[in-house]
């Protein structure tokens, strides 16, 4: 019986000696996991299905392997979890706890909710969906590899995320299979080569309205470089069928940035158009290099009559004065009937 008090009592010395050895301002209420790592799920919360070649651990214990090119957007769903539940029962409370991400060479990241916010969780395996967005830079080296990092970690006295407080216990053991979850999950992204640049992308509005009388009308047109890494140089050509004015034959080229979009215009003469007219408007748009691509997309264009009706003309005031003066006589009669 004494060696059992022995050893529950030096059980209790380790935990509190870990505790009290903390850092200033940290303390350990629950205890910070990943339930779900990069491993499981994207950000459309289905299961998340590694390359081809390359290995993926579908629990928390990393590493995780993908794949994308410079340029590209990958989205992720972890969810950092109070594994209060889980071996060992040091630290069992409600607690706040918040999520960072980071990479090797400063990849940019847009979490939601923010990164650093902080999460309360209550004890009994509480936990939060976090969304995490990855920008692969233009920079990236083709063939290469970038480490990145999300972690779960505790916030200080002061309500601050803080990397520098240290786990309750790392790893906690689910008991029913004995699966090991971290606070901390590694995901390699591997560089690939760029897909050929792609094809301008044209927006518009399917109709367009137009008054009647006007000798420029502008009809707009986007011209979009879906490419964020490159400039596109893209040629284009708007053509109308002459139902409006003369017929229109415009060719051009504009320079578009990447992941933009450019506005070009259409100009049509409706100075004799009749309301109820109707015209289309037709745009094609190209890049050259390194393949011929193209968009195209056709518009209508409806010829209306201008307003006919003037708002402030000299009855119109009239009538809004005459309105007025009677709604005065109004509320002056019934201040006079209610005075004492």
């Amino acid at each position: 019986m004494s060696t059992r008090i022995l050893a529950l009592a030096c059980g209790l010395l380790f935990a509190c000696g870990s505790l009290l050895a903390q850092p200033p301002g940290c303390t350990h209420e629950g205890d910070v996991a990943f339930r779900f790592g990069w491993g499981m799920y994207t950000a459309g919360m289905s299961p998340y299905t590694p390359p081809p070649g390359t290995y993926n651990l579908v629990a928390v214990n990393g590493p995780d392997t993908t794949w994308g090119a410079p340029g590209d957007t990958l989205r992720f769903k972890v969810a950092p979890y109070n594994a209060t539940a889980w071996l060992p029962l040091l630290c069992t409370a409600l607690d706040t706890m918040c999520y960072e991400v980071s990479s090797e060479h400063g990849w940019t990241f847009v979490c939601k909710p923010a990164a650093g916010t902080p999460q309360i969780l209550p004890a009994g395996g509480y936990l939060w969906y976090q969304t995490v967005t990855i920008q692969i830079p233009c920079s990236a080296p083709v063939g290469s590899y970038e480490m990145v990092i999300g972690g779960c970690y505790y916030t200080n006295s002061l309500g601050e995320c803080d990397p520098t407080c240290p786990d309750c216990a790392d790893p906690n053991v689910r008991p029913s299979n004995h699966t090991s979850f971290y606070s901390k999950d590694t995901l390699y992204v591997q560089v690939l080569p760029a897909l050929p640049p792609p094809a301008p992308t044209i927006l518009q509005d399917t109709l367009t309205l137009v008054e009647a009388r006007q000798p420029m009308a502008y009809i707009p047109f986007s011209i979009c470089n879906l490419d964020q890494c490159s400039p596109m140089v893209a040629g284009y050509h708007i053509s109308s069928r002459g139902h409006i004015g003369p017929p229109m034959s415009v060719s051009d080229t504009v320079q578009v940035q990447p992941g933009k979009c450019m506005d070009v215009f259409g100009i049509l003469n409706a100075a004799s158009s009749l309301a109820c007219v109707f015209d289309t408007l037709t745009i094609v748009a190209w890049s050259c290099a390194p393949a011929p691509l193209y968009d195209t997309c056709v518009q209508v264009v409806h010829v209306v009559s201008p307003c006919c009706i003037p708002v402030l003309t000299a009855p119109v005031l009239a009538v809004l004065a005459l309105a007025l003066i009677l709604a005065a006589a109004v509320f002056i009669r019934r201040r006079a009937a209610t005075r004492p």
